[in-house]
């Protein structure tokens, strides 16, 4: 009996990176997945790959309500429900807050914080008026704890996505609706093509207290955790995955050595 049976999880930003990787992990341990992006072709290769029977690509964009209420009906018309939800979508719009253009602030705003706004609210109104119980994990990342110098808005939205998830997980607590957030470091993903780069993959693994540069995996066995029965008695929380990059800030003082 896999962890997750009979269980439907609903991904948002799910075609790759951790998003991809968690909709594959929830699909391994038994349960369904509904993938949500706005990349079609990247989403159903994905969703093809776990097999038509335990998933399914949904065109979202999860700043139009009515596009993060169809893919919930998309869970529900295909597996029957909706238990489990990660958001994950996000969009990069870099830049020096000085001379950032407005439109680059808010479409990160829009999507990294409004759209997990949406896409938790969503899902949160479908388990409330069934009276089912249920779990969401936002994304945040250790920007949200120490500010990323010219990242434009993703820092803040970041920071913010924490708070909304604990604001959420206070109303919902007694419906049975958890609701935390994972915080990961630096993890390989298509976002972080730089680490391909030997030199700076070295250099990030070298000022990282575990030693080494984080991946998919290790985000998504705390996302599964805390999606899980398991961690039935955590809500309002946040789970940091950096290697202990966060704590280590003593560490890169002069005069300071690792050992």
């Amino acid at each position: 009996m896999g962890q997750f049976d009979g269980k439907v999880l609903v991904v948002s930003g799910g075609a790759r990176g951790i998003g991809a990787a968690a909709a594959k992990e929830f699909v391994h341990r038994g349960g369904r997945a509904v993938i949500g992006d706005i990349n079609p072709e990247i989403g159903e290769e994905t969703a093809a790959e776990l097999g038509r029977d335990h998933a399914v690509f949904q065109h979202l964009d999860v700043r139009d309500p009515a596009s993060c209420q169809a893919i919930v009906d998309t869970a529900v018309s295909r597996f029957g429900a909706v238990d489990c939800l990660v958001n994950s979508a996000i969009k990069m719009a870099p830049g020096p807050l000085a001379d950032l253009p407005l439109e680059n602030w808010q479409t990160v705003i829009d999507v990294g914080l409004t759209g997990t706004f949406l896409m938790t609210q969503t899902v949160g109104r479908r388990l409330l008026s069934e009276g089912r119980p249920g779990s969401v994990v936002n994304l945040s990342s250790m920007a949200g704890f120490q500010p990323y110098g010219a990242s434009g808005a993703y820092s803040t939205v970041k920071s913010a996505v924490i708070m909304l998830g604990e604001h959420f997980a206070i109303e919902w607590a007694r419906k049975g609706i958890r609701v935390n957030s994972v915080a990961p470091g630096h993890i390989e993903t298509p976002l972080t093509a730089y680490l391909k780069d030997p030199e700076i993959k070295q250099a990030r693994a070298g000022v990282t207290p575990l030693g080494r540069v984080g991946q998919t995996h290790d985000v998504t066995g705390a996302i599964l955790f805390l999606l899980s029965d398991e961690a039935s008695y955590v809500t309002g929380a946040h789970l940091v995955v950096d290697g202990g990059v966060t704590k280590s800030i003593f560490n890169h003082f002069p005069g300071r050595k690792w050992d």
